[in-house]
């Protein structure tokens, strides 16, 4: 009997398991386009609404005006007040606005330095030569923005319905004050010793050093022993220094003795041999005396000559040796020694050589920097350049320090960097404190400009209407009951920014108020003026 084919129970396939799923992906994404469909939708039916009824978003005047349906139907849309109050709809309400020239000489139009009167103060501006000097050293210093002399905008009156929708729709005010202002350029420096205050003292002959009377930090004055040497053609100099005084003594002598004998035992021309001789022995003295004098040893050949001779001869062999208590130790009672001393006051700084070592000419043996002076070497972008002169202020202040060193630009190189596209430039800062140190860094500034009593408003008043800067300055009578609130578009000419103020090189006076957060509303219900939207007061 054939074995029998046991056959298991049957499983659910994959060919039934993706209908399935496939389907609930379906239902998923379908679920997930609900909302996007239904705002779609929305929208949708929000603009047939609007274009067969006329129906249009709330403007700005719907969102400061007063909920009151009676006040909304005599609303002025164009300019966001009642009809009634509309100082553009109705001039009659206020003094025409004065016509406003365009100033050629600060780049503003409706100038209150040439015109004081159109400044929204409460009492008479006075503008001061100060401030006019001010404004001219702004306008020269560096390159200003400008404002198109066919600009429109200034002048123009932005009206509110009340305080309180000035307040609702979030316009907060400032006087314009004030404030010291500091226009410079800013770069990366580095602190570096002046090259004109640091000596790499090095040994004037070759020898072998025999005592180090310096450490590494010390300071010491110039002319100071640093260091003594062993040198071998110093005592050969002094030798010839000492042989050529004694044949210059033994030819004074000799001239002296034969002088009172000339015309009787001495001829005449035995006389003029002596002095001859006598000359040449002074040549060789005073060729010893510049050869020591090359080594750094300086001798008084006068105060030699006026000697005996074994006196004399006893302070050649003891010239290079240092003025102290241990000269007559055993190690420096040669007559080759030579002293290598300081050059100038400082710090020894670096401390190259030691005891025994043998040394060569050009050899550095210490280096002495005066560290109470140095130097900071800054780079300009090339396009800023031209603003450097020399004799600027220049402010540094080290990376980790609160301290700000200032001093002045005395170099500006001719060269500009192929590489970084900068300008190398240098000045010169005191340290007394020794706080600056070689090779660290820090922030400096350039001062291009410093004014101690600049006119500046807040950085959120200044708007730019797409012709120029302007500020909004609130009416000067804007207290006065029954009056209209409204601000008056000012065109300004900004400077230098600072810690949150601009300055306003022209434009307005210390005294008047301008918009500050929320001035953007100002600006772009003017720039919907400009755009002719139109009125329909009373129409």
């Amino acid at each position: 009997m054939p074995p029998t084919d046991f056959v298991s129970d049957p499983k659910p396939s994959d060919s039934l398991e993706r209908p399935a799923t496939s389907i609930r992906a379906i239902v998923w994404k379908a679920t997930n386009w609900i909302p996007t469909a239904c705002v779609f939708a929305a929208l949708g039916v929000l603009g047939w609404y609007g274009h067969s009824t006329g129906w249009t978003l709330p403007s700005f005047s719907t969102l400061t005006a007063n909920e009151n349906p009676d006040a909304m139907a005599n609303w002025c849309a164009s300019h966001g007040v009642p009809e009634d109050i509309c100082i553009v709809c109705r001039p009659n309400l206020l003094d025409d606005a004065p016509s406003l020239a365009y100033c050629t000489t600060h780049g503003v139009h409706g100038c209150v330095f040439e015109n004081p009167t159109l400044a929204e103060l409460s009492q008479p501006a006075e503008v001061t030569n100060q401030d006019l000097r001010r404004a001219d050293r702004a306008l020269q210093s560096l390159p200003r923005s400008t404002n198109l002399p066919i600009s429109k905008t200034a002048g123009v009156r932005i009206q509110f319905a009340s305080m309180q929708a000035m307040e609702k729709a979030g316009v907060d005010v400032e006087p314009v004050t004030r404030r010291t202002v500091v226009e410079s350029i800013d770069a990366s420096g580095v602190i570096r010793y002046d090259a004109t205050k640091l000596a790499q003292v090095s040994p004037p002959a070759d020898g072998t050093v025999r005592r180090i009377f310096v450490q590494i930090g010390q300071w010491v004055e110039q002319g100071q022993t640093l260091g003594i040497l062993d040198c071998a053609e110093a005592g050969r100099i002094k030798a010839e220094l000492q042989a050529a005084l004694s044949h210059e003594h033994f030819c004074r002598d000799n001239l002296r003795r034969l002088r009172p004998l000339a015309g009787s035992a001495v001829s005449g021309k035995r006389i003029l041999d002596g002095e001859n001789q006598l000359q040449q022995a002074r040549a060789d003295v005073d060729d010893a005396a510049g050869r020591l004098a090359n080594l750094g040893l300086a001798v008084d050949i006068d105060h030699l000559r006026t000697l005996e001779l074994e006196a004399a001869k006893m302070a050649i062999r003891r010239l290079g040796r240092p003025e102290s208590d241990d000269a007559s130790s055993q190690d420096l009672s040669g007559a080759n020694l030579i002293a290598v001393t300081a050059p100038l006051q400082g710090i020894v700084t670096h401390l190259r050589t030691n005891v025994g070592e043998v040394v060569n000419r050009g050899n550095e043996l210490f280096r002495v920097v005066d560290t109470r002076q140095v130097w900071l070497d800054l780079r300009v972008p090339a396009e800023q350049a031209e603003w450097v002169h020399l004799g600027q202020t220049v402010r540094y202040r080290p990376d980790g320090q609160n301290k700000t060193h200032e001093g002045q630009l005395t170099w500006i190189s001719t060269d500009v960097d192929p590489t970084t596209r900068t300008v190398a430039v240098r000045a010169v800062l005191k340290n007394p404190d020794q706080s600056l140190r070689n090779e660290s860094f820090g922030l400096g500034q350039i001062i291009l400009r410093q004014e101690p009593d600049s006119i500046v408003v807040p950085e959120t008043a200044l708007q730019w209407d797409g012709d120029g800067h302007v500020v909004f300055v609130r009416d000067a009578k804007f207290f006065e009951e029954d009056r209209p609130k409204f601000f008056v578009t000012r065109s300004v000419r900004p400077g230098a920014k600072q810690d949150g103020f601009v300055e306003i090189i022209a434009g307005v006076l210390p005294g008047e108020v301008v918009a500050t957060k929320g001035s953007d509303v100002l600006r772009a219900q003017l720039l919907r003026g400009n755009l002719g939207a139109g009125c329909t007061c009373g129409r």
